[in-house]
């Protein structure tokens, strides 16, 4: 490959950084050399001063802000890519001159952009129909000086000693540079900033820093993003988005800027979370991570010497499958995290789903020097480890099941069901729109049924019919709701366990919606009964179903990065088991990183991830509960998270 071939495949493959905000112009930018030169020369020809080229180049020098003079004579060689800060416009003074220059025998474009370090495309430019191949004689325009400059060049960057809770984004707004450019002039910075690490940043005063206003949102633009495609996806207009970033650029966005945004933003964009952010800023314990991960798979029931006995197994083994998804999802945030520059130890221990199995795992291993025992899933086998190890400085988690007990050491991570009740009553009452309700339940849930009656004095009580041998038929007649539904808003209480009951209270609910009556169906207690092949989605989009829940649910063309990495690597969806091992064991990491899990301070930081969020709380045994969950609605035959 030739030299000129080279260096156009090496501007080929550069990124083009630009930036965010005052801002919103290119601040920094990469260029590459064409032929052998000084840094001296170098610095005189791009009129930047020592001190920054030697700041965001420090390849070239052995200590980065004590530069020697010596290192001025040092040779950048053909093809180097070096950065240096962007020249603004109000510092310039359009100009131009040019030299000419007569071809020798066997010169092309190619070895004339080489002798004046300039490129083929701008020697065609200022000689519009040169020919592609050069005769001896010809005279070519080569422009000497682009611009002149008002004034001597000053330093653009300086040091910053990065202060507690800061994050790259906040640096990068702050600084009105993308977080991309910010990376790209500290190309050894990791992807956790230390507090007290020394980065580069541009050399603004304290006036003219961006200040973060918690009232507001973040949101990073994506690439190739205008402002036309944000209107669409934030929900607001041009001139809402440009009087919350006066000096936006209308038509060049650039991706990884932060602009500002209506805290109220729309809930499927993903904006910077702030809360949850600082949990991230808050790491100081970067000592090694060890987990104990507890898991079913009842390795001695498969025949590793049959392929084909072994695959019937695994693929008809729910339980097995559960805890394959849910170890591949700890696998990932496992990867994930390691970008904090922070080792974990992943231990796996297969519980057989055997009393008698996790005994003799208890028995032989000392677990007392894990930071957290993670499982197991079940609720007997999760109560039986928890009653063995009684230490109380090793945090045992509850992933996927509710225990009964208290143990100072337990980590529940499912929210209880009395906060989901009260999750879904606090929702109904701050419902604004003047509604009738009606609470309707079979006969196993009069106490559910009586307990919504005195919180909503006024609803009307509804119950499955008991036939006459005192069973109940857990079914309801159209004529025992006809004529009860009023004009306008009606929020029905469906509280049962029985799929049969769903099936046919829905069905009866749904003909009596039109367009003057809207029925929005709820429950306080979401269960199997609610889904199933007996259940009409349309009848429940229909009828708007509200319901509290542990987890969102995500469109399947979500394109988060775990979900690419996932089906990247195991050529399949995640299921909510693979989302959950991820969203839990990345969130836990994060916060032993903080320090101890019993700091409240931190325990008290509600933090959010693809289908799951955690906001822990400690009780008055000391007992850790997460308190975090959503309101979902299913409408259009889509689950949506509504708050």
């Amino acid at each position: 490959m030739g030299i000129n071939n080279l260096n156009k495949l090496i501007l080929f493959i550069i990124i083009v950084f630009t930036v965010s905000s005052n801002f919103f112009a290119q601040t920094f930018e990469k260029k590459v050399t064409y032929r052998s030169i000084t840094i001296k020369q170098f610095v005189l020809n791009n009129n930047i001063t020592d001190h920054d080229f030697f700041f965001l180049n420090s390849s070239y020098s052995d200590n980065q802000s004590e530069f020697n003079s010596s290192d001025l004579d040092k040779i950048i060689s053909i093809g180097s890519i070096i950065v240096l800060p962007v020249i603004e416009k109000n510092e310039v003074v359009n100009s131009m001159d040019f030299i000419i220059h007569k071809t020798k025998r066997k010169q092309n474009l190619s070895i004339v952009s080489n002798i004046y370090g300039i490129s083929v495309e701008t020697i065609l430019k200022y000689n519009p129909g040169l020919p592609k191949k050069l005769l001896k004689g010809v005279q070519i325009k080569i422009p000497r000086n682009n611009f002149l400059l008002k004034s001597k060049s000053s330093n653009k960057v300086k040091l910053y000693k990065v202060k507690p809770r800061e994050v790259k984004w906040r640096i990068a707004y702050k600084y009105g540079i993308s977080i991309s450019e910010l990376e790209m002039i500290n190309p050894n910075m990791g992807e956790l900033l230390k507090m007290d690490e020394n980065i580069i940043v541009p050399n603004k005063e304290e006036k003219d820093l961006n200040i973060i206003d918690k009232n507001k949102g973040y949101y990073e633009v994506k690439s190739k993003q205008k402002i036309s495609v944000l209107e669409i996806k934030l929900g607001l207009k041009k001139n809402q988005i440009v009087k919350l970033n006066p000096n936006i650029n209308n038509q060049n966005l650039i991706s990884g800027m932060i602009i500002k945004v209506p805290a109220e933003i729309r809930k499927n964009v993903e904006l910077i979370n702030l809360e949850s952010i600082s949990l991230i800023e808050n790491i100081s314990n970067y000592n090694k991570k060890k987990l104990a991960v507890m898991l079913p798979f009842r390795t001695k029931n498969i025949d590793f010497d049959s392929i084909e006995k072994s695959r019937d197994i695994i693929k008809n083994d729910k339980l097995l499958n559960i805890s394959l998804d849910f170890l591949f999802g700890i696998e990932i945030a496992v990867d994930y995290f390691s970008k904090y520059g922070i080792d974990v130890e992943v231990n796996i221990f297969d519980t057989g789903a055997d009393k008698n199995i996790i005994h003799e795992l208890i028995r032989k291993n000392d677990f007392s020097n894990y930071d957290l025992i993670i499982g197991p899933l079940t609720h007997d086998a999760f109560n039986y480890v928890s009653k063995s190890i009684n230490n109380s400085n090793v945090k045992i988690v509850s992933p996927l099941s509710r225990t009964d007990l208290d143990n100072e050491n337990i980590i529940h991570t499912i929210p209880s069901d009395n906060l989901l009740f009260d999750k879904m009553i606090s929702y109904i009452k701050k419902d604004t729109i003047p509604s009738e309700k009606f609470i309707i339940a079979d006969s196993y849930n009069r106490v559910i049924s009586h307990k919504l009656k005195r919180i909503f004095p006024d609803a009307h009580q509804f119950f499955s019919r008991i036939n006459d041998s005192g069973i109940d038929t857990r079914t309801m007649v159209y004529d025992s709701l006809d004529s009860t539904f009023v004009k306008g808003r009606n929020i029905v209480f469906l509280e049962t366990k029985d799929q049969g009951f769903v099936s046919n209270i829905t069905s009866i609910l749904n003909s009596f919606v039109n367009d003057s009556t809207e029925i929005i169906l709820t429950t306080t207690n979401k269960n199997r009964s609610f889904e199933g092949v007996n259940i009409s989605n349309y009848h429940m989009s229909n009828l708007n179903f509200h319901y509290p829940s542990i987890n969102r649910s995500i469109a399947e063309n979500v394109q988060d990065k775990f979900i690419k990495k996932y089906n990247s690597r195991y050529n399949s969806y995640p299921s909510k088991y693979a989302i959950r091992g991820h969203d839990l064991v990345l969130d836990l990491l994060i916060r032993l990183s903080c320090g101890e899990l019993d700091n409240n301070n931190l325990n008290l930081v509600e933090s959010e991830y693809i289908e799951n969020k955690f906001k822990y709380v400690k009780d008055n045994n000391g007992v850790y509960k997460n308190i975090s969950a959503y309101i979902m609605k299913f409408e259009d035959l889509k689950y949506v998270e509504i708050e």
